[in-house]
């Protein structure tokens, strides 16, 4: 049957574009079916919409600040190691290249972060927190810590403890079928 069901899903994807005879709406809904798939069960657009959840959160907390989180997370970063690399914040942050870039200069801009030279390596920029940076993130910390209960909180304690865990393990990708 599976074997059956593979071999049509096959023919149909083999029919050349703009064939007189198209698949009818059942035969569609049919193959559709056989797949499995189902939006509102499928992992990564639960993984979305957590994601769009904690960004309102985000917003409805911290929004009147305008940063947004990657550019809190910057700070955040910058803030407990002093000076670091572009290219240092981007890996401890989990961004792109071109991302924390466009984070880098907004922070710039503000004032909140300057470039500075490395007195070990001339030709390294670092970048490092101003006064007015310190001062605007000190106090957003503990606002940024509410945003962070406020999604876990449709959670028991326990169950914030397992979920966090788990997501460490999806988010460092520790994939060990993808080669299977």
């Amino acid at each position: 049957m599976a074997e059956r069901s593979r071999q049509k899903k096959r023919e149909a994807a083999d029919e050349p574009e703009g064939s007189d005879s198209p698949l009818s709406p059942e035969e569609i809904a049919r193959l559709y079916a056989e797949t499995g798939y189902d939006l509102p069960s499928h992992p990564a657009h639960i993984i979305r919409r957590a994601h769009q959840r904690a960004t309102m959160r985000f917003q409805e907390l911290m929004g009147r600040h305008g940063l947004t989180p990657t550019q809190m997370a910057a700070l955040a970063t910058v803030l407990r190691h002093g000076e670091v690399s572009q290219n240092q914040l981007g890996r401890l942050t989990a961004m792109d290249p071109s991302t924390i870039s466009i984070v880098v200069r907004k922070l710039l801009k503000l004032g909140l972060v300057v470039g500075v030279a490395s007195e070990s390596d001339q030709r390294l920029s670092l970048i490092r927190m101003t006064p007015k940076g310190v001062r605007t993130t000190l106090p957003l910390l503990e606002e940024s810590n509410e945003v962070g209960r406020r999604v876990l909180a449709p959670l028991s304690p326990e169950e914030q403890e397992v979920f966090l865990s788990l997501l460490r393990r999806v988010a460092a990708g520790d994939d060990t079928t993808a080669e299977e």
